[in-house]
C-alpha cells in the first residue's frame, strides 16, 4: 500500500494542532485570555473612566453579630483546575479613593466594630467562587457611630493562579446598621392639648423612624415643609398649622419584649430653652408588634408648668428607609 506523505504530514499537523489546542484550553482559565482566568471581587460594573466601582451596600439589623460576605470569583466558563488560594486585606486608602471618585463621605469602619478570622480564602478545584466573611458587631456601635457613613475597603493581595483583575481587585463595602424599628411609617392617632383645647393633632401623617442605637429611634416628620423640619411636630392650632418649639420625640424599646420603655425629647429632657421633655404613659400598653410592624405608644409632652399634652398614636410600617 502506498502511503501519501502529504496525508501523513497533514494528519500529523492536525494531531499536533489538536493536542496544542487541548493544552491551551486546559490551562486557559488561569490565563488572561479575554475575560477568562481573571480573579476579582464581585462588584457593580464600572467603566474605564471611573477609578473604582460603586460600593456594595449592606444594611444589617442590630443583632449581636452579623456577617458581611465578600465574594471573590474566577471568571471564565470553567472552574479552577486546582485549588486557587487567595489572600485579601483591608485597605482604608480605598475608602479615600472612593470618596474622591464618587464625591462621597464614607469613613473607614473602625477596627473595634469588626473582625476577620482569616484573610486567606480558597476557590476549590472545579469551583469559581470563594467568600471572605467579615464579622460586624452592632452592639459596639455608639450613638455617634450610628450617625456615621462607614465603609470597608477590601483588596485582593495575592493569588496562586489566574491574574488579579486590574479593575475589580479592590472594592468598597458600605455598612449600615439599622435596628428593627427603623423605617418609613404612617402615624394615626390623636393629640389632646391640656392648655388650649383648640389645638388638635393632624393625622394621618408620615415620619421616618431613624436608628440612634440598637434600641432607640428618633422621629423625623416628613409631611410638612417637604420634610425640611424633621424635628418639628405640626398640629392644627385652631385654623392654621403650628408646631411646638424644642419638641420632637425619641422612642426607646426593650428589644427582648418589644415594649416601648421610654419617650424622651430630641432637644433634651428639660435642658432646652423651653424646658420641655417627654414622658411615657406607663398606664398604657406601649409596644411594637413585629407581626404587623406597628408601634402603639401613648406619651406626654411636659413643660415647666406640667403636662402640656397627650399623644396616643399608632405607627404603621410602610417601607424601608
Amino acid at each position: 500500500m502506498k502511503i501519501n506523505k502529504k496525508s501523513v504530514l497533514g494528519l500529523t499537523a492536525v494531531t499536533l494542532s489538536m493536542a496544542l489546542w487541548g493544552c491551551v484550553k486546559e490551562k486557559g482559565v488561569f490565563e488572561d485570555g479575554g475575560s477568562s482566568g481573571i480573579v476579582q471581587l464581585v462588584l457593580p460594573a464600572r467603566t474605564s473612566s471611573t477609578a473604582i466601582a460603586r460600593a456594595v451596600t449592606t444594611v444589617f439589623e442590630a443583632l449581636d453579630v452579623v456577617t458581611l460576605p465578600v465574594k471573590v470569583q474566577l471568571t471564565g466558563a470553567q472552574g479552577a483546575p486546582e485549588d486557587l488560594k487567595l489572600t485579601l486585606k483591608i485597605n482604608d486608602s480605598s475608602v479615600d479613593k472612593y470618596n474622591l471618585a464618587w464625591q462621597s463621605k464614607y469613613e473607614a469602619l473602625p477596627t473595634r466594630l469588626y473582625a476577620v478570622d482569616t484573610y486567606d480564602v480558597t476557590i476549590p478545584k472545579g469551583a469559581k467562587e470563594a467568600v471572605l466573611n467579615v464579622k460586624i458587631y452592632p452592639p459596639r456601635f455608639t450613638a455617634t457611630d450610628f450617625t456615621k457613613s462607614y465603609a470597608l475597603g477590601i483588596q485582593i493581595q495575592t493569588a496562586t493562579g489566574g491574574k488579579i483583575s486590574g479593575n475589580y481587585a479592590e472594592g468598597i463595602y458600605a455598612v449600615s446598621i439599622k435596628n428593627k424599628y427603623d423605617g418609613v411609617y404612617e402615624i394615626t392617632g390623636t393629640y389632646q392639648d391640656y392648655v388650649n383645647a383648640a389645638f388638635k393633632g393632624i393625622y394621618p401623617q408620615t415620619a421616618n423612624l431613624v436608628t440612634l442605637t440598637g434600641n432607640t429611634t428618633e422621629i423625623n416628620y416628613t409631611t410638612f415643609n417637604n420634610g425640611s423640619s424633621p424635628h418639628s411636630y405640626y398640629f392644627n392650632a385652631g385654623g392654621s398649622n403650628s408646631y411646638f418649639g424644642n419638641w420632637s420625640p425619641i422612642f426607646t424599646f426593650d428589644n427582648a419584649t418589644n415594649k416601648v420603655t421610654a419617650v424622651t425629647n430630641y432637644y433634651g429632657q428639660g435642658s432646652n430653652s423651653s424646658g420641655r421633655y417627654g414622658e411615657i404613659d406607663n398606664t398604657a400598653n406601649n409596644y411594637y408588634d413585629p407581626a404587623t410592624k406597628t408601634i402603639h405608644v401613648t406619651y406626654y409632652l411636659v413643660q415647666p408648668s406640667g403636662r402640656r399634652g397627650k399623644f396616643t398614636e399608632i405607627y404603621t410600617f410602610k417601607k424601608t428607609r
